[in-house]
């Protein structure tokens, strides 16, 4: 009898095929096994389980009165193994049994799903199996079977088959990129400068007797002061090929004492700061002018608002006193008698003698340099070189080098206001894949025509190609010609995006953190 049914199984696993959906890499190749149909959607990690998700067809299966089906996909590695929730189908009389047992019991048999065979024992059904168990590490080369057992009246199981479905385990770990968006930037070319015009400016608080205009160097700080302006005057002189064309001087005075005597004062002061300026150095052709601008409200105000010991409340009580009064002889008579005239005492010992103070203004004129001379130039006096000379110099350098990032960096400090000067920041940040610091250097550039590619590489880095492509058109619509390369870079990383987001998706869509 025995004989007798095992041939009597051997030709029905002829007749009957299992057809599976297959991944690369994972699934077997088709089977023959029973007249059940499998299709395999996908098996994997997800959490702490393996998932499998499977269509099963079950096409005029024959299935006994008392007799049970148990299919059931079975997670499998050697000797170890583990079934998943099967799918039951009962023989009629069975079904009878087990609901006479289960009302009994109040207990229900651990199924995915449960059928009756009712009609004459033959059954038909399609089947969304979706389920999980829990993973374990010896799971990780595993194969997936799907069972197909019988349970006989004495509650006997016999397998009938088990053929593999899944080569592996799918692992559903989070897409990556795999990439960074980059485009071929280039570090800016800033424009010559035909003339190198330069100023460079100063303040110097000369001390003098009261009514006096006469420089004396050994009162107070005067030496100190008097040594900031040569310091400067020789730096400049210093630097290979500068020109010094001019030098300007101005005086000021404080608000005490009368308003046409305190403006003579400072012209007289500020004749004087030149005359001493022209004795001591040997200027040759230097044109040297001086100019008086008397009492100097506005800077008083200033100091007022820094003071670090009036009160708020005084600053401005001051402030709209002094603002309010079109006539100096008014202001000075309304601050005598503020708060009994001590607010105007501490101005007088504390905020005006920084009033009396020299600017000075040095006007000049530097070569173009060689790269040569930039070299040297750079180590003496970098102030002096433009920053087409600076771009000059730091493309002696590998963008990502630190003496690239060094040379862009004093530039930046040279000329902080400078479109080309941030654009050369925003680069050395890029190079250091900060990017959100590079579009922040950037603020304020959106509508110059010479930042769009780098508006466009910094946003394609960030994966924003929407962006990226809005800067490139308009780069390629003001005739750049380097934007058609950006283009076609950028069309190709919007299809890896593309695929990508898809990715993602599918991902997102069972939930996997």
């Amino acid at each position: 009898m025995a004989v007798k049914y095992n041939i009597l199984s051997r030709l029905i696993l002829l007749k009957l095929q299992i057809v599976l959906l297959i991944f690369p890499g994972l699934l077997s190749a088709q089977q023959r096994v029973s007249n059940i149909r499998v299709v395999v959607h996908d098996v994997r990690v997800e959490k702490e389980n393996v998932r499998a998700v499977l269509d099963i067809e079950i096409s005029g299966m024959s299935v006994s009165a008392r007799e049970q089906i148990y299919l059931f996909p079975v997670i499998r590695s050697g000797t170890m193994e583990r079934a998943m929730l099967p799918v039951i189908i009962n023989g009629k009389i069975q079904q009878e049994v087990i609901e006479r047992n289960e009302r009994l019991s109040g207990k229900l048999e651990p199924a995915y799903a449960s059928f009756s065979a009712r009609n004459r024992g033959f059954f038909n059904e399609r089947i969304t199996y979706d389920s999980t168990i829990p993973f374990e590490d010896w799971m990780k080369d595993a194969q997936v079977g799907i069972a197909e057992e019988r349970r006989n009246c004495r509650c006997e199981f016999h397998r009938v088959s088990m053929e593999i479905i899944a080569n592996g385990i799918r692992s559903m770990e989070k897409p990556q990129r795999g990439e960074t968006y980059l485009l071929p930037v280039k570090i800016p070319q800033p424009p010559r400068e035909e003339i190198k015009r330069r100023s460079e400016t100063g303040e110097a608080q000369i001390i003098y007797t009261v009514n006096n205009a006469e420089i004396k160097p050994a009162l107070g700080n005067n030496q100190m002061e008097l040594d900031k302006i040569r310091g400067t005057i020789e730096n400049i002189r210093s630097a290979q090929g500068v020109k010094i064309n001019s030098i300007e001087i101005s005086s000021y005075a404080s608000p005490e004492g009368g308003w046409q005597n305190n403006q003579s004062l400072s012209e007289r002061r500020a004749a004087s700061l030149t005359a001493w300026i022209r004795r001591y150095y040997n200027l040759g052709s230097v044109e040297l002018t001086s100019r008086g601008y008397g009492e100097d409200w506005l800077r008083l105000v200033e100091y007022i608002k820094e003071d670090p010991v009036m009160s708020s409340f005084d600053k401005e009580d001051v402030i709209r006193l002094i603002q309010s009064m079109d006539y100096v002889s008014e202001r000075k008579n309304a601050l005598m008698r503020y708060k009994g005239g001590t607010i105007y005492q501490y101005l007088l010992s504390n905020v005006y003698p920084k009033l009396r103070r020299s600017a000075y203004r040095i006007k000049y004129t530097v070569p173009e340099y060689t790269l040569e001379s930039i070299r040297k130039v750079y180590k003496s006096h970098p102030e002096m070189l433009s920053l087409y000379e600076f771009y000059l110099l730091a493309n002696e350098y590998d963008p990502e080098s630190q003496q690239f990032k060094d040379i862009i960096t004093k530039a930046t400090r040279i000329y902080p206001n400078d479109k080309f000067s941030r654009m050369f920041m925003a680069l050395s940040s890029y190079q250091s894949a900060d990017t959100k610091m590079a579009l922040e250097y950037l603020k304020g550039l959106e509508n110059e025509p010479e930042a769009w590619l780098y508006f466009s590489a910094f946003h394609a880095m960030e994966y924003d190609l929407e962006n990226a492509e809005k800067y490139a058109l308009m780069a390629r619509k003001s005739g750049n010609p380097e934007a058609a390369e950006y283009l076609r870079l950028i069309n190709i990383y919007k299809e890896k995006e593309k695929n990508y987001q898809q990715e993602l998706k599918e991902w997102e869509k069972y939930g996997i953190e």
